[in-house]
């Protein structure tokens, strides 16, 4: 009789640990076939989250970024000269952490007067993962001086341009 009992006892186990097992098993496919879905759905750009984050132009307040549009080969910046006297820039530059950085054909220098705007064109743009659809982050730095100091010496202003470049 207690053999029986036992043989009964082990097989009402093996009946439960089966019904887990298939349990499991059942379950284990759906997960993967939810995460391979997932997976070829982010893989083909279906959650690229990136498009929903906000373009931004940053700059110091002495030249305010007023607007920025990032178009295949060209940047153009329009910012504003908030520094309350004339200055002279002689240098602009464009740049970002990219390897190799991206390049484009320099500004020469001008001249700038006080509360006014002005529209920056950085042209001829290779390189740098500048590529039409994707999010880039640029770097700016322009050096001026006051054109009224006698001793006119160099500054350098750094902004941050952060967004998507154009189709068109």
């Amino acid at each position: 009789m207690f053999f029986l009992l036992s043989k009964q006892k082990r097989a009402g186990n093996m009946a439960k640990s089966q019904a887990a097992l298939e349990f499991l098993a059942t379950y284990v496919w759906a997960f993967i076939i939810i995460a391979t879905t997932l997976g070829a759905l982010y893989y083909f750009g279906i959650f690229d989250f990136g498009k929903y984050l906000p373009q931004k132009c940053m700059f110091p307040s002495q030249l305010k970024c007023l607007d920025f549009s990032l178009k295949p080969g060209e940047v153009r910046i329009k910012l504003a000269n908030n520094l309350g006297e004339n200055i002279r820039v002689t240098q602009a530059q464009i740049t970002n952490d990219a390897n190799p950085p991206i390049s484009c054909t320099p500004i020469s220098s001008f001249d700038w007067g006080q509360a006014t705007e002005k529209d920056l064109i950085f042209a001829s743009c290779t390189g740098g993962a500048y590529i039409a659809g994707e999010r880039v982050d640029l770097k700016v730095s322009l050096s001026y001086y006051a054109v009224n100091t006698p001793s006119q010496p160099i500054h350098t202003v750094t902004g941050k341009i952060n967004g998507r470049v154009t189709s068109s």
